[in-house]
């Protein structure tokens, strides 16, 4: 009879040992050093080229690279029409990555992602509302090389140019706002080539304000540009931009058929500074940190 309570008790704590295991195994620590790889991906849902849902061939395209930030657009966060999967928990975890997505009032059935191996001091997001079409754009600030760096993730609409005007003048208030440090990525849906004068103003806009990492790369790095469509690609819409005082050390286009767009990849060089701790962060677990006004799980 006392060999049996002893068995039923163990089976009972069994997994609870297990979970708080995992938790422990699982805990990001940031990383230390100067440099900072970033990967923006628009992953289509998780539906690649051949219109099959694989959430794993997106997650062993971003695993390839070992980004230290990922910025990701389109991803499904349950609903029906991929499986009822929150896309962004499923990649936070296997990434072992900290994540910030958008507010609850503010998700669609698909939103933008940022994934982290350092933690997030704050994250929020805005509405980027216009005619067509309503979009968000998605702010994270986190410390690398003991400097503060945000990052803000955007996809503005396809719809027309006229649209996305709207949508970065509602941006640009709230980005100039921020000072210091600043990376600016996502899928623009303006290619750099464009003809069009309204698109050609939006970009010269963001340029008064970034650098693009592709421009900027020091000579010989320059392995490709067009992300869209990722079968044939002949359009570069999505980009990374930095502020003055970030360095380029590399841009990459990888090759993937993961998504309708190729992922761009940029590695970065963050000078050190003295920190100023103007967001105070708590660590209530292993798993679980609230920054200010916001509370979120990796």
């Amino acid at each position: 009879m006392k060999r049996n309570t002893i068995l039923a008790i163990t089976i009972f704590l069994l997994p609870v040992v297990l979970s708080l295991g995992w938790c422990a195994l699982t805990y990001q620590v940031a990383p230390h050093g100067t440099t900072l790889k970033v990967m923006t991906y628009n992953i289509h849902e998780g539906v690649g080229v051949n219109n099959r849902l694989d959430l794993d061939a997106i997650l062993a395209t971003i695993q390839a690279w070992d980004p230290d930030v990922v910025v990701l657009q389109e991803v499904d966060m349950g609903v029906v029409l991929t499986g009822w999967v929150d896309q962004a928990q499923w990649l936070s975890l296997r990434l072992n990555m900290y994540l910030a997505t958008v507010s609850d009032a503010e998700s669609m059935w698909q939103g933008d992602v940022i994934l982290s191996k350092y933690p997030f001091w704050y994250f929020e997001s805005i509405l980027l509302p216009s005619a067509e079409e309503t979009d968000t754009l998605l702010k994270a600030t986190i410390s690398v090389n003991s400097q503060a760096v945000t990052i803000f993730c955007v996809h503005f609409t396809v719809m027309s140019p006229e649209s996305r005007l709207e949508q970065a003048n509602i941006a640009f208030p709230y980005i100039d706002a921020v000072s210091g440090l600043k990376i600016w990525a996502g899928d623009f849906n303006i290619d750099a080539y464009t003809t069009n004068a309204t698109d050609q103003g939006i970009l010269a806009s963001i340029l008064t304000r970034f650098n693009d990492t592709f421009d900027i790369v020091p000579s010989g790095n320059r392995y490709g540009n067009c992300t869209s469509p990722s079968w044939d690609p002949t359009e570069r819409i999505d980009y990374i931009f930095v502020s003055n005082g970030i360095a380029v050390n590399e841009h990459r286009v990888p090759a993937s058929l993961a998504s309708d767009h190729l992922p761009v990849v940029a590695t970065l060089q963050v000078p050190s500074s003295a920190l100023a701790p103007t967001h105070r962060m708590t660590v209530e677990g292993a798993m679980t940190l609230e920054p200010i006004g916001k509370k979120y799980s990796v």
